[in-house]
């Protein structure tokens, strides 16, 4: 088995990242005098540019190209280690070492679950898990349109865009032009919903953590509670409008701001509308017109996979919103989930197969995208779909080994498979240090789409 430098060198920029990201959390936590939280940040700054200083001068002489196996193992490594890293200060937070790596796991999957509320965790620390989920956000986009796309070109592409010529002999060349393209989208767009979130009246730190956590999908909130309690119907709207953002195809959005124009759509912006607008006439018709707004939010924080509550008595039932949330938003972008490109694909193609019901004799052709899909490329989506059934209901059986009751299994594997935490519903806190640990293990799952993290661990053992 042979590790490629050039995966240590990713692996290293990384650590460097969250290092830097965390260096002025020093002075926040010191200013808020939290010395213990101080020392946490302390503790990852110097961890960090330690260890990503001394592989990057290591490596530096490396050109050597790096393969799908490389970049597996980036990307299997980058979600399992890095959060180690951005730890510290959260275990200070929390006074417990599972606790606080479990929120760093939560925090950068943009799963979202927590174990302090924002207002007994403290200003610094309600920041950095936003902080944590917006830079995971960015990771999962870079990943998504990199490593995850080369791996799908025999299949349907539905990640692949005319922005970046994936070269499967090195994988890792498209990385910078994926962070510099995506990100300029994804800063603008976080910003943009910042100043808007001010203009509505927000108070200033809880529109950056909104602004933060709703780009990445995360469900992260700066106050507990109800939507409703703390944040007006017209920030709500912007907050849904984030999510919608960080949901869809970040792709077609670069393509819209830079060419003023959509080269191609996948409809998953569409589906995700209709379905918003179908929960508010839902409850509009079955109770009356004022849960109409709470009711469409609901429905589009749970297919976005932010797990957003809008009202203290919510119109929509858990197990509903959990479902959607499982086809999650576009396949590069920051929300979980099966992803909808592919559940509308399954849903053509059945469509096809009910019409040749009642015309027997006529081929059963299926287009997405403007282009036919073969058969084969349609059987990888039905494995991608059938996989996280599999996988939902495994995590169940592994999450009651450790103690947790029936309903609490499948609550916690449900939304820690589509990275939506705020979803499952339960009191994270209460859970045994065992439980968090196959938890942020789902996650981790989750976010690498279960069969990327399987072919992961398998090139981990197999040789090149």
């Amino acid at each position: 088995m042979k590790w490629s430098p050039r995966f240590f060198r990713a692996l290293a920029w990384c650590m460097i990242f969250i290092s830097l990201a965390a260096l002025p959390f020093i002075l926040f936590a010191g200013l808020e005098g939290r010395g213990d939280i101080a020392r946490g940040f302390t503790v990852t700054v110097a961890s960090g540019a330690f260890i990503g200083g001394i592989v990057l001068a290591g490596t530096g002489q490396v050109n050597r190209p790096a393969g799908a196996s490389a970049a597996l193992r980036l990307a299997f490594f980058g979600w399992v280690l890095v959060p180690l890293l951005a730890a510290p200060p959260l275990i200070a937070a929390t006074g417990s070492m599972s606790s606080g790596i479990f929120e760093a796991y939560s925090a950068l999957t943009t799963t979202g679950a927590i174990i302090k509320s924002p207002e007994e965790a403290g200003v610094s620390i309600t920041l950095w898990r936003c902080v944590l989920a917006w830079l995971g956000g960015l990771g999962s986009l870079v990943l998504a349109a990199t490593v995850f796309a080369a791996l799908d070109r025999r299949g349907v592409g539905l990640r692949r865009t005319y922005l970046l010529t994936v070269e499967h002999s090195d994988l890792f060349t498209n990385f910078g032009r994926a962070l510099r393209r995506f990100g300029a989208i994804y800063v603008g767009v976080t910003l943009a919903g910042f100043v808007l979130l001010m203009l509505l009246g927000t108070d200033p730190f809880d529109s950056l953590c909104l602004a933060l956590s709703g780009i990445a999908t995360a469900g992260l909130a700066p106050q507990s509670g109800a939507l409703d309690v703390w944040l007006s119907p017209a920030a709500q709207g912007v907050l849904a409008l984030l999510c919608l953002m960080g949901a869809w195809n970040m792709a077609v959005q670069y393509d819209l701001a830079s060419r003023r124009r959509i080269s191609r759509g996948t409809g998953e912006l569409r589906a995700m509308l209709v379905l918003g607008l179908g929960a508010a006439l839902y409850a509009a018709v079955t109770i009356d017109l004022s849960h109409a707004w709470a009711s469409g939010l609901d429905m589009l924080f749970a297919i976005t996979t932010t797990g957003y509550q809008t009202a203290s008595q919510p119109v929509l039932p858990l197990t509903l919103l959990v479902l959607l949330a499982m086809a999650g938003g576009s396949t590069i972008s920051t929300s979980g989930g099966i992803k909808m490109p592919r559940i509308l694909l399954l849903l053509r193609r059945a469509g096809g197969e009910l019409s040749s019901l009642s015309h027997p004799s006529a081929a059963v052709r299926t287009r997405f995208i403007g282009r036919p899909v073969s058969d084969s490329a349609l059987t990888g989506v039905w494995v991608y779909a059938l996989a996280y059934p599999a996988a939902l209901g495994l995590g169940a059986v592994a999450l009651g080994m450790t103690g947790a009751s029936f309903h609490d299994s499948w609550a916690v594997s449900a939304a820690s498979l589509v990275n939506a935490g705020p979803l499952a519903g339960v009191d994270f806190a209460a859970l045994s240090p065992a439980t968090l640990a196959v938890s942020a293990a789902i996650m981790v799952l989750g976010r690498l789409e279960v069969l990327a993290a399987a072919a992961a661990i398998y090139v981990i053992f197999a040789r090149d």
